[in-house]
C-alpha cells in the first residue's frame, strides 16, 4: 500500500535533502531514502550504516558482485523494485547484462563455482531456511569462499530480505525504466552514503 506520508511527511532538514537529491538526481528520491529520512531514529543511523558497510565496505566480494547478490535475492522474494534497481547497478559495475540475464534460470546460467554455490545457499536461508545446515557452508568452502566472504553474502541477503519485504508492503515503483537507471546510478555514485546530521 503507497503511504503519501512517506512523500510529504518529513521534517524539514529531510525534506530540504530529498529535494536536493530530486535535483540531482532528475528523478524522484530513491524510496529507500525515503522511509529512513522518515524516520530517522528508527531507520537511521546504525541502518544506514550498516546498509553502506555491507554494500560497499571491505569485502572480498566486489561491489558488482553484492549488487548481483542483491538482485538475486529480490528475485527470491518476487520484488519487482529492487529487482529491477539492482540489476541497474549490477549492469552498471559488471559491464554489460549477461549476469544478470542469467539470473532467472540461475542453475544453468553458467556461473562461477563460488556464485553459484552462494546462490545454492541463500536461496535457501531465503526460502526455506530451517533447512539450511552445515553441508550447505561446506559447499561453499568447497567453492573456494572465505568464511568471510560467506559472511558477507548472508549480511546482504538479510539486507535485502529486510529491504524486498519494505518495498513489497509499501508498493515502491519507479515511473519509468529511464527513471530506474537513474536510480541505479544514483547508488553507484553516493555507494549508499547518507550524511550523519539527516539521520538523527
Amino acid at each position: 500500500m503507497r503511504l503519501k506520508i512517506l512523500d510529504h511527511g518529513h521534517r524539514w532538514p529531510q525534506r530540504l535533502a530529498l529535494s536536493l537529491m530530486r535535483i540531482v538526481g532528475r528523478t524522484d528520491p530513491d524510496p529507500v531514502a525515503k522511509v529512513a529520512l522518515y524516520r530517522p531514529e528508527y531507520f537511521g543511523r546504525n541502518w544506514m550504516d550498516f546498509v553502506e558497510s555491507t554494500m560497499r565496505g571491505p569485502s572480498e566480494w566486489t561491489d558488482g558482485e553484492r549488487e548481483l547478490i542483491a538482485a538475486f535475492v529480490s528475485r527470491l522474494n518476487a520484488c519487482p523494485f529492487c529487482v529491477g534497481v539492482h540489476e541497474g547497478t549490477s549492469t552498471l559495475l559488471l559491464g554489460g547484462t549477461s549476469s544478470v540475464d542469467r539470473l532467472q534460470d540461475w542453475r544453468e546460467g553458467g556461473f562461477e563455482p563460488r556464485i553459484a554455490a552462494t546462490f545454492a545457499l541463500l536461496e535457501k536461508v531465503t526460502l526455506a531456511p530451517n533447512s539450511v545446515g552445515g553441508d550447505d557452508i561446506g559447499r561453499c568452502r568447497v567453492a573456494g569462499l572465505s568464511k568471510a566472504a560467506i559472511a558477507d553474502a548472508l549480511y546482504v541477503c538479510y539486507l535485502f530480505n529486510a529491504i524486498n519485504r519494505l518495498a513489497n508492503a509499501f508498493d515502491f515503483r519507479w515511473q519509468t525504466d529511464a527513471d530506474r537507471m537513474k536510480l541505479a546510478r544514483g547508488l553507484n555514485r553516493i555507494r549508499y552514503h547518507v550524511p550523519g546530521f539527516l539521520l538523527g
